[in-house]
């Protein structure tokens, strides 16, 4: 080799790159030297031509780019003989690359594989020189990706497992994917996480043979798919010593002369231990209980620690032993050393799973929930935040209880036979106490012998509570039997010895446990202290006094669903808090329920993550089943996590299809497995089945969607329910079940599909927000009841949202209070991703689930002023409250993450006064305002502040400011602008500045606690690069100025630059609007230039009348001083020094007689009224039942909207209006008459149940006839992409302006589901711009299908596709309500390789005659994309639709079809061509 290859250029065949300058071939050796050999970047196989490649030295490397798919084999690269010299070999391309032939290793040498890849090997290992996996010394310690070995292997050296960290917990850093792999070798293991070595399922069909061992690395004796492995150690003969832990259900046995010696902890659930050869120490005496030891004849097990270990077998030399304890005087040889065995038989039965009685749960429930446990809800406040317990104070009052204070603190007591929980709760409470007044408070669990006394338990599981209600001290008639409900009260003398006591005793063990933490609230500890370290304020004391009954939650079962955490809470918590394990494990779970308890909260759905970072199934992973079930909080698993079982633990290599209708009694098995497992905690069954990865469930070909249904209904639920009938309890109808109709799920059960009447329907959202169905009459009858589960985040089409919390709590409180009122009341859960940074959302949507009635007539900012009081002081809460505000307000109408690297993101830099400058503006505001609070809070509140409130204002605001100023420099560019390179620099300094953030974030706030928790891939491709569109630097603007100055002159609503006599015209200035339009002047050269701006009349005011710099002129007009008149002229002109004059036209409308005290507040202005929806002038409600349309804050993306109360109304009878429908008014000024749309944004809501049509309203303007419009959209249609991304639905409704003056627009509920949001009223501007997915087909060909596609850089996020395939082939398109006139027609299409030839043909009545226009059209082209074909001109004689015809002619020979995919069409009035220069600003109006 000559020297490293530049990146993705390949020197593995080449020739030139060897020193003989040829590729590599049969007859010769090569070595690599100290140089990088990579791979092909490809996705093909290769093999080494060559006699043998030698890897050389520390520098040699052989560098896998395999860009195959990342699953075996990927790319195959085989070299018959592979010499590792001291080199190494690994993969990186997110890819999976394997080796096979032949590998000798003669000098220590090293293997590894990038964070998402896999090395493979399946060549045959040999050689005894060292050999590492991964670590520091291999590319710079990032490897961390797995290494896979797949044969059986002579290798005789030592294997040393380093220390990084796996990035895929299944997989780890090496997977023995033979028994054999490790066979002759020594295994030195230094890794800090369990996963790091794992064992493939398709290999444990016997032993695992390790030739020896040793190191300090724990492992998990379990498979990939978390069976036991046994491990057999010692085949080489000598002697090692291992310390690490050998960890999980699987056993060990030792083998071959020489002595292993055990320094870790072997905490093994139920693996047995056989010494077969030489002598097995143990240092620890943790055998498990019910273990089985056994020794051959001639091996000796060495108890080398003091005291007995219990087994319950012992088998010496073949020979069964009776129960007894047996040692080194005792065992003939066996057992030497110092410690002893005591043998206890298991008794019989134990652990069967067939048991003769009926099982019966103690989490089973006999009656249907009702909402508040069928109490009454807690009576209305006007705090969101009301504290469930007593007040605390700081001073003494007569009969209130000193918790702390004066150096002295109340004792905390529990028993012990009470649930884990509450324990949990009391040492909780304690540690609060101590930080908020600094004194520790005792926690016992003895009989009570203090002065002052804080008594905590559970009702009939608490010796102590149960003894104070026997003794008539505590009256719990209120709470008991209900469903976590909690009474606190202070008693005098409750017991002996005892002189005051604060007694909090639950219903069950979470009432404990939320009166407990009620408690800490109320002390002033925030839920938030950990997970968002909120500053807890210190008192010199604490007292409280009185009592308090907490009554049950409104929804029965409130929890989160930790999702997506690839780039946050995986890699925190397995790099960063929780290395140990490498993964989420016990650790974070127990800070993760601890929140939830504080929230009273009560279950979760774990994360279960698979690519690109694999989370490591929630129960393989030791403690997370017992830390759910020690803190009470019920597990439940997400919608294609039937039975408990992670679907990523399916390995179809190994089990086979995941399919119910070729391998049912696998997966069966592969269930059971899982119920058995877990049927002593308390859960919520996932029934139903979808398939492994977040896709339909594997079906025979054909098959019908209702033929689904009744497999489901038939086979497969019942198969479940049987599986909950033999190992959970009985009767499985008392058991929490759940059904998730979820994406393709819901059509199945739209087909029809019966479930059992105990099962909860969990009614999800579309993933944005927005609920996808609720129960109707006969659902709201099941006894099983309801639910929803929401997303605040989500991976997906058409668009992911993961990095930023951007739904307001006012669309989320309209939303769920619909779910509440539709009666979804068992269980409420949200999709929270990562938790952070979405605490504010995740309390919001828990705390609501509390009691939805509190926020009957929510009010958004009165939220955000209490939450900010709380959470920081009152001092800041206005400010805090308005920076948040503005937060959703601007995110929503665009989340950070929808503004993508390409495209167009929405915010015009010409239109509508800069509509992209404005949003930046306004980002600034808050920017600034937020930095003030920031730096006026203490030391101690920054950290909360800046994770909850100023990074995602900083960090959106920096997204947004990068991507509109290089969407602006790709503008100025075009323009030629000699400034382009610094507004560009100002767009890559913006991305800096976004890194930066996220930098703090990890590594400074908090001292670096979250480290990770912000951990972007911007290096992902393909379909899931969407995925970090906020870390990816979009394309700016480029331009080489000449060196002679040059005036540039563009003007609002065009982006377009003038040219020297051809005068630009601004929109028109209208007297009632006083409006304003703005002038760009900018130089197109590098020299100076000085420029001058002229008025051509007195009364046209510009902002600048000279300068030597680029400058914004803003005209406007003084209306005292204007002529009167409908259209009078004016003009500016823009000269440089040296010659270079331009001009710009204007026209004023300044009507005689105009009185603007007369005019409402909407008036025309550039053709356009915009009237929000709550700015109504008169309302009618329905005098049957009193619904009505009333405000609903902060629900839509302009913020408020009206909405129908109550939402349970009944739809109105079109064919009744206007009569029988609430009503709203709204009034405009207008001067133009003629043809006028009405566009209606509405929040995009679907169909309410299945027994809606629609979400339909009604409208008119002056009277006329009520025009019904419907706008449900199905999803993943084109339509719901847009509206998804918009935050809106979009009625539009066709009308006419008669005369000038005041109109009146009427609008009626016809479905209760619409939130009207805002009126936008479309007067006729001389064009019609239509979406092409929103055209009715009026006909085609009969052997062609034409259909809408989804694409989101269209310009409406889809189109209209003929799929024509042969010449002659066509669709026809209805245009609606097109004046006579002669027009030019603009059509936009997506050209492609598949694309044919086109031709336009137009007719003005269905049945007319079709007169072709223009020429034909070639769509073919390599590059893609969207662009305009030339304009044709049309004449149309009469008003009324337009019909065109588009046919498929034929095709380019490089073209591959005949498909004709256009996204819009553009009816442009021929007078109109001066005024829009170019058609880019008329996609945008």
């Amino acid at each position: 080799m000559l020297g490293h290859d530049d990146v993705g250029v390949s020197s593995f065949i080449s020739a030139g790159n060897w020193d003989d300058g040829a590729a590599p071939s049969a007859g010769n050796d090569y070595f690599t030297g100290p140089f990088r050999l990579r791979s092909p970047a490809t996705t093909l196989n290769y093999t080494f031509a060559g006699d043998s490649l030698t890897v050389d030295t520390s520098e040699g490397r052989l560098f896998g780019k395999s860009v195959a798919a990342p699953v075996s084999p990927g790319q195959v690269l085989t070299i018959n003989k592979l010499i590792l010299n001291g080199g190494y070999v690994d993969q990186s391309g997110w890819s999976w690359l394997t080796l096979m032939g032949n590998i000798e290793v003669i000098a220590e040498s090293s293997f590894g594989a990038s964070s998402a890849d896999t090395l493979e090997i399946m060549s045959a290992i040999s050689g005894s020189a060292p050999l590492n996996i991964s670590g520091p010394t291999i590319n710079g310690g990032q490897d961390t990706g797995a290494v896979i070995l797949s044969a059986a292997n002579p290798y005789s050296g030592t294997m040393t497992l380093c220390a990084n960290t796996p990035a895929n917990s299944e997989k780890g850093l090496l997977r023995l994917n033979h028994r054999d792999a490790l066979g002759s070798a020594t295994l030195n293991t230094i890794s800090t996480t369990l996963v790091a070595l794992t064992f493939s399922a398709a290999a444990n069909t016997g032993a695992f043979n390790i030739g020896a061992l040793t190191g300090t690395g724990s492992m998990m004796l379990s498979d990939t798919v978390g069976m036991p492995v046994v491990l057999s150690v010692g085949s080489k003969g000598s002697s090692t010593t291992y310390s690490g832990s050998l960890v999980g259900s699987g056993g060990l046995v030792k083998v071959g002369s020489g002595t292993l010696r055990l320094l870790g902890a072997n905490t093994n659930n139920r693996g047995d231990t056989a010494v077969e050869g030489g002598v097995l120490s143990l240092t620890v005496p943790h055998l498990h209980d019910e273990s089985t030891v056994s020794i051959a004849g001639g091996a000796v097990l060495q108890l080398d620690f003091a005291g007995t270990d219990t087994v319950g077998a012992l088998v010496l030399g073949g020979v069964a032993q009776p129960d007894g304890v047996y040692s080194s005087g005792n065992s003939g040889g066996f057992i030497s050393g110092e410690g002893s065995l005591l043998v206890q038989t298991v008794a019989a039965g134990n652990g069967s799973s067939t048991p003769t009685t009926p099982v019966e749960s103690p989490y089973r429930s006999t009656r249907a929930w009702r909402a508040y446990d069928g109490g009454s809800a807690p009576r209305p406040s006007s705090s969101y935040f009301d504290v469930p317990f007593m007040a605390v104070r700081t001073w003494y009052s007569a009969g209130a209880l000193r918790i702390a204070g004066r150096r002295r603190t109340a004792a905390i007591y529990y028993s012990a036979d009470d649930a884990a929980v509450v324990g949990i709760a009391a040492k909780a409470l304690r540690d609060d106490v101590q930080r908020v007044t600094g004194l520790l408070p005792r926690v016992s669990t003895r009989a009570p012998r203090a002065a002052e006394a804080i008594l905590i338990g559970t009702i009939g599981a608490s010796p102590l509570i149960d003894g104070l209600i026997a003794a008539g001290k505590l009256d719990v008639a209120a709470i008991e039997g209900k469903w976590e409900a909690y009474v606190a009260v202070v008693v005098k003398h409750p017991m002996r010895g005892v002189r005051r006591a604060l007694i909090i005793a639950g219903s069950d063990r979470r009432g404990t446990a939320f009166g407990v933490f009620g408690l800490s609230e109320s002390m002033g500890v925030s839920p938030w202290y950990w997970w968002g370290d909120v500053a807890v304020k210190r008192k010199s004391a604490v007292y409280v006094r009185g009592c308090h009954t907490q009554a049950s939650p409104a929804v029965k079962y409130r929890g989160i669903f930790l999702n997506d955490e690839d780039w946050g809470l995986q890699p925190w918590a397995a790099q960063t808090f929780e290395p140990e394990v490498g993964n989420i494990g016990p650790k974070t779970y127990a800070t993760i329920y601890e929140l939830l308890l504080r929230l009273h909260s009560n279950m979760i759905w774990p994360a279960m993550h698979e690519w690109p970072v694999m989370t490591t199934p929630f129960y393989l992973v030791p403690g997370n089943k017992m830390m759910a079930d020690n803190y009470g909080i019920v597990i439940s698993t997400s919608h294609h996590e039937p039975m408990h079982r992670n679907s990523h633990e399916y390995d179809e290599s190994l089990l086979g299809a995941y399919n119910y209708w070729s391998n049912w009694d696998t997966v069966y098995h592969f269930w059971d497995e899982r119920v058995e497992e877990t049927a002593d905690c308390e859960n919520i069954y996932t029934v139903g089945m979808r398939g492994r990865t977040d896709a339909g469930m594997l079906a025979p070909s054909g098959t019908t969607d209702a033929q689904k249904a009744e497999k489901l209904q038939n086979a497969i639920i019942p198969d479940q329910r049987e599986m909950l009938s033999q190992h959970v309890n009985g009767n499985a109808s008392e058991m929490p079940q759940i059904f998730i109709p979820y994406k393709e799920t819901l059509v199945q059960y739209q087909a029809g599909l019966q479930l059992p009447d105990d099962v909860t329907i969990l009614w999800p959202d579309d993933n944005h927000g927005y609920i996808r169905q609720l129960s109707n009459a006969s659902e709201r009858a099941r006894s099983g009841g309801s639910g929803v589960y929401y997303h605040l985040s989500y991976w997906g089409v058409p668009a992911s949202y993961l990095w930023f919390c951007s739904t307001p709590p006012g669309m989320t409180s309209s939303e769920m209070l619909k779910a509440w009122d539709f009666e979804a009341r068992n269980i409420w859960l949200v999709n929270v991703g990562d938790l952070k940074p979405a605490e504010i959302g995740t309390e919001f949507f828990l705390r609501m689930a509390r009691n939805p009635e509190a926020f009957r007539n929510f009010d958004q900012h009165d939220y955000f002023t209490q939450w900010a009081a709380r959470t920081f002081d009152a001092w800041h809460a206005e400010a805090i409250a308005e920076v948040l505000d503005g937060y959703f307000s601007l995110n929503i109408v665009k989340r950070p993450e929808h503004l993508t690297s390409q495209g167009d993101s929405g915010f015009s830099p010409v239109l509508n006064g800069d509509e992209a400058q404005q949003r930046l503006d306004k980002f600034a505001s808050l920017a600034a305002l937020a930095d003030t609070v920031y730096g006026r809070l203490c030391a101690e509140q920054k950290p909360a502040f800046y994770e909850m409130v100023l990074y995602p204002l900083r960090a959106s605001y920096k997204v947004n400011q990068r991507t509109l100023l290089a969407e602006r420099s790709r503008m100025w560019a075009a323009q030629k602008r000699a400034a382009t390179a610094t507004l560009a620099a100002e767009a890559q300094a913006a991305h800096d500045a976004l890194l930066a953030e996220v930098e703090f974030y990890n590594e400074v706030n908090a001292g670096g606690k979250w480290n990770l928790t912000l951990n972007p891939m911007p290096e992902l491709g393909g379909w899931a690069r969407e995925t970090q569109n906020p870390f990816l630097m979009p394309a700016v603007g480029s331009y080489s100025p000449p060196a002679a100055a040059a005036l540039g002159v563009a003007i609002e609503g065009s982006e377009a630059v003038l040219k020297s006599g051809v005068p630009g015209e601004l929109a028109v200035f209208s007297r009632a609007a006083d409006s304003n339009r703005f002038i760009d002047v900018f130089n197109q050269g590098s020299a100076a230039m000085s420029w001058t701006a002229v008025a051509g009349a007195p009364w046209v005011v510009l902002s600048e009348t000279s300068g030597t710099a680029d400058a914004r002129i803003v005209v406007s007009i003084n209306w005292d001083t204007a002529p009167r008149g409908n259209a009078v002229l004016g003009n500016v002109t823009v000269a440089a020094a040296g010659g270079a004059e331009l001009t710009v036209s204007l026209v004023v409308h300044h009507p005689d007689n105009l009185d603007l005290a007369d005019l409402p507040d909407a008036v025309e202005d550039n053709k356009v009224v915009v009237i929000e929806a709550e700015d109504f002038v008169a309302r009618s409600d329905r005098s049957s039942d009193g619904a009505g349309w009333r405000r609903v804050d902060k629900a839509t993306a302009s913020q408020d909207g009206m909405a129908i109360e109550p939402v349970t109304a009944s739809s109105a009878d079109p064919a009744s209006l206007p009569t029988g429908a609430p009503s709203l008014t709204y009034t405009f000024y207008a001067f133009t008459t003629g043809p006028v749309q009405i566009l209606t944004q509405c929040l995009p809501t679907h169909k309410t149940t299945s027994a809606h049509e629609g979400v339909r309203y009604a409208i008119s303007l002056n009277g006329d006839s009520p025009i019904v419009v419907d706008v449900n959209a199905e999803e993943y249609t084109a339509a719901w992409n847009v509206n998804t991304l918009r935050a809106a639905s979009v009625g539009v409704s066709d009308h006419k302006i008669t005369a000038p003056g005041s109109q009146t627009i009427e609008v009626w509920m016809v479905d209760a589901s619409v939130v009207l949001d805002k009126l936008t009223v479309q007067l006729f501007q001389g064009f019609y711009l239509y979406e092409a997915e929103d055209l009715t087909v009026h006909d085609s060909s009969s052997d062609v299908r034409v259909t809408k596609y989804s694409d989101v850089p269209a310009s409406g996020g889809g189109g209209m596709h003929v799929q024509s395939t042969k010449a002659g082939q066509f669709g026809t398109f209805v245009l609606p309500n097109v004046q006579a006139g002669d027009y030019e027609i603009i059509i936009r299409v997506k050209k492609w390789t598949s694309r044919g030839i086109m031709q336009l043909a137009v007719a003005e009545t269905p049945t007319g005659l079709f007169t072709d226009l223009g020429d034909e059209q070639d769509l073919y082209s390599t590059s893609g994309g969207y662009s305009d074909l030339e304009a044709i001109p049309v004449k149309f004689v009469s008003d009324g639709p337009k019909y065109l015809r588009f046919t498929a002619t034929g095709k380019n020979p490089s073209a591959s079809n005949y498909w004709i995919l256009f996204d819009t069409i553009l009816v442009l009035k021929a007078t109109s061509r001066l005024w829009w220069t170019d058609t880019a600003s008329l996609y945008k109006v």
